[in-house]
This record gives structure tokens, C-alpha cells and sequence, in this order.
């Protein structure tokens, strides 16, 4: 399946009306199922369908970086008075923007609203994460180069200001 082809799909997809659509050709296939209202206050995303791909893993593009920390134990729930940042969309989980470039967000940093938390690359597409409020990172629950599920805790966080 070519890249025109996948973008023409999803192009008509968005502008229809259908809740959801199974695609297979030549051995690949996926799903988009609408997502009206995400349900995550956390998160600053333009609603985006949720893509499966079932029979043929896409590879990523840009390796792990080395200084990936490791997942916390309880990436579940969140400590007391601390809020879980969480996946819009199915993709692979990068904290930074290239393998040699700084992190956009370490445990202890403060973050502004606005500022971009994580990328999630999905379909060959960078989506930047970015905070929907003043916060600072308490916990990162992935490592860099997991693929993350939907609606799955990346961040823990404490809000800051009011």
C-alpha cells in the first residue's frame, strides 16, 4: 500500500461521517475507529483516529536514545496530588526530537504549558505532545523508543500554579 493511497484514506475517512473503517491490501491492514472526546484533560491534541496496524509492523525511523530512563514500576496511577500525562494516539514514544539531541523533559524539570513533553510517531508522522498546563515531571513511565497504546500513562506530573 502505497503512501498516497494510506493518505487519501484517511483524508476521507476525517471528512466523512463513518465511526469506523477496516482497510486490507496485499497482506497489510489497520482500523480507524473515531474518537469523538478523548477524555484526557492532560493532554493537548487535535482529536486523531486510532490506528492499528495488524498484520505488518512499521518500522520506526530513529533509534533509541542512550540515556532512556527505565519505566517506573507503577505506571497505573498517579502519587497523591500528582496528575498522569497520557497517549492521544498508538505510536512509538520519543523524548526527544533526534537521538543526539536533549531530552524535552527529564524528572525535576519544570515545564510550561505549551511546551512539547514527548513526539509520538505514528504512521511515519511526528505528533509533538505538548503540556496543556504548568507542570513539572515527576516520573517518565515509558522509555524512549516504546511503542505506546492509547489512553497508556507517559508522564507523571505535579501541577504548578494555581
Amino acid at each position: 500500500m502505497d503512501e498516497k493511497t494510506l493518505l487519501a484514506l484517511f483524508d476521507r475517512f476525517e471528512k466523512s461521517g463513518v465511526a469506523e473503517l477496516k482497510y486490507s491490501e496485499s497482506g497489510a491492514s489497520f482500523e480507524l475507529r473515531r474518537k469523538e472526546a478523548f477524555a484526557v484533560t492532560s493532554v493537548s491534541a487535535a482529536p486523531v483516529a486510532a490506528v492499528a496496524v495488524t498484520h505488518q509492523e512499521i518500522p520506526h525511523t530513529a533509534s533509541p536514545a542512550p540515556h532512556a530512563p527505565a519505566p517506573a514500576a507503577s505506571a497505573g496511577s498517579a502519587a497523591a496530588g500528582n496528575e498522569l500525562i497520557k497517549s492521544p494516539i498508538v505510536g512509538t514514544f520519543y523524548r526527544a526530537a533526534s537521538p543526539d539531541a536533549p531530552p524535552f523533559s527529564d524528572p525535576g524539570k519544570k515545564i510550561l504549558k505549551g511546551q512539547k513533553l514527548c513526539i509520538i510517531e505514528a504512521m511515519k508522522m511526528m505528533n509533538a505532545l505538548e503540556a496543556e498546563f504548568d507542570c513539572e515531571i515527576v516520573k517518565i513511565l515509558v522509555n524512549n523508543g516504546d511503542l505506546v497504546e492509547f489512553d497508556q500513562p507517559l508522564f507523571e506530573v505535579k501541577k504548578l500554579g494555581a
